[in-house]
C-alpha cells in the first residue's frame, strides 16, 4: 500500500499544515500493509461554501489508485482555532475514509483491521480527540 496527499486551500485555515500531520500515519499504514497493491491518495479541500464542491471518491483502475477528494467548509473552518480545526478535520477524515473504503475490494486488505489501525494511529497524532474536549471558541460564560 502506498498513501499520499495534497491540499487545495487558502491561507485562511490550517488545513494544509494539518494534513501534513498525517505523514507518520501514512508511513505506518505502508509498513503494515505492504501486500496491498493499491495507492490511497487524499485531497484535502477547504473551500468557500459558494463553490458547492462535494466530497468524492474515484478509483483509477489502470493506476491502482483510489482518490479520496474531501471538501470541508472554509466558511466554518476559518472561525475555528487550530486545535478545533484538527479535531473537526480528524473526525471528518475518519468518517469519510470509513464509509468510502468499504465500497472497494482491495486484495490483501481486511477493511475492519485497517480502519481499527487508522483509528489508533489518528488518535496518536491528536486527530480523533473527543469533540467535547475541545473548547468552544467565542462562547459566552453565563452569570
Amino acid at each position: 500500500m502506498k498513501m499520499g496527499k495534497t491540499s487545495d486551500t487558502s491561507g485562511l485555515t490550517y488545513i494544509a499544515s494539518l494534513s501534513d500531520e498525517l505523514e507518520p500515519v501514512f508511513e505506518q499504514a505502508e509498513m503494515k500493509y505492504p501486500a496491498c497493491d493499491i495507492e490511497l491518495f487524499f485531497v484535502f479541500r477547504c473551500l468557500p461554501e459558494e463553490y458547492e464542491r462535494k466530497s468524492t471518491v474515484r478509483y483509477a483502475k489502470k493506476e491502482q489508485v483510489i482518490y479520496f477528494d474531501m471538501t470541508v467548509s472554509e466558511d466554518c473552518y476559518k472561525e475555528f482555532s487550530k486545535r478545533r480545526q484538527r479535531v473537526e478535520l480528524g473526525h471528518s477524515f475518519y468518517a469519510f475514509l470509513s464509509e468510502k473504503i468499504k465500497k472497494y475490494k482491495i486484495a490483501n486488505l481486511d477493511h475492519a483491521a485497517f480502519l481499527n489501525d487508522m483509528e489508533v494511529w489518528l488518535k496518536e497524532i491528536g486527530w480523533l480527540e473527543p469533540e467535547a474536549d475541545v473548547e468552544v471558541e467565542g462562547a459566552v460564560t453565563p452569570y
